[in-house]
């Protein structure tokens, strides 16, 4: 008797075991690999794509926690976002915070005064050269800048 149940689970294993993967995909081994054939098997709606874009705009310049995943591949981070100046507070006569309409909040890292903004402007927020950001003044000036919020 105990043979015939082992004959029995084997016949029905087999089969199973057998079968090919669901998808072409799973069968690739690297994770990273397999995700990307994943994604490009079944690409975003435009839907979520658009979602996911918003979201990388609403985080353009945030520093990320360590091991945060960070947008997908195809979803980077922007080179630039702009948007309308609502406030501008100083200190010490310098313009030193940026509010925009998008919610950002940029503070200047550079202490001289060139690069002057008023409410109401219109201002694009680029990744600078080297590293961190710039904002361009509707005059075409260069601030460096960090997000702050």
């Amino acid at each position: 008797m105990h043979g015939s149940v082992c004959m029995q689970l084997l016949l029905v294993a087999l089969p199973a075991a057998s079968q090919q993967p669901t998808h072409a995909c799973a069968s690739v081994v690297e994770a990273a690999a397999r995700l990307a054939c994943y994604d490009k098997a079944f690409p975003l709606s435009e839907h979520t794509s658009q979602m996911v874009n918003g979201i990388a705009k609403a985080d353009f310049g945030l520093n990320k926690p360590r091991g945060s995943l960070g947008p997908a591949p195809d979803q980077a981070e922007p080179e630039s976002i702009e948007s309308r100046v609502t406030k501008v507070e100083q200190e010490n006569g310098v313009q030193r915070t940026f509010h925009l309409e998008n919610g950002h909040v940029w503070t200047r890292t550079q202490t001289d005064r060139n690069g002057h903004v008023n409410v109401g402007d219109q201002v694009k927020v680029r990744k600078a050269l080297m590293a961190g950001y710039v904002l361009v003044t509707p005059s075409g000036v260069f601030v460096r800048v960090r997000r702050v919020h």
